[in-house]
């Protein structure tokens, strides 16, 4: 890219994205020493975080629902209302 193009908010983001790609480049290392870690956890750790693992994302789904279960079957019922008023004054 031609950096005579580019507007100063546009230079700010590009430079923001290096140092972040440089910082996940650096971290990167350090990753794949945790697998070989957690292969020499007893079954009951690993047991452990997989229920943690899990339950956090029944709760993820649960907070989902929630927020749609309340708001599809309100708008459902809001049209069955505008339309039951607009039958209704027809006649």
């Amino acid at each position: 890219m031609d950096k005579e193009k580019l507007s100063p908010k546009e230079e700010a983001l590009l430079a923001e994205a290096r140092r972040e790609a440089r910082a996940r480049k650096e971290a990167q290392p350090a990753e794949p020493q945790a697998p070989k870690a957690a292969a020499k956890a007893t079954p009951a750790e690993r047991l452990a975080r997989l229920m943690e693992a899990e339950r956090a994302e029944t709760l993820e789904k649960k907070k989902k629902m929630r927020r749609y279960g309340i708001g599809i079957p309100a708008a459902i019922l809001a049209l069955f209302a505008l339309w039951v008023l607009r039958a209704s004054r027809k006649r």
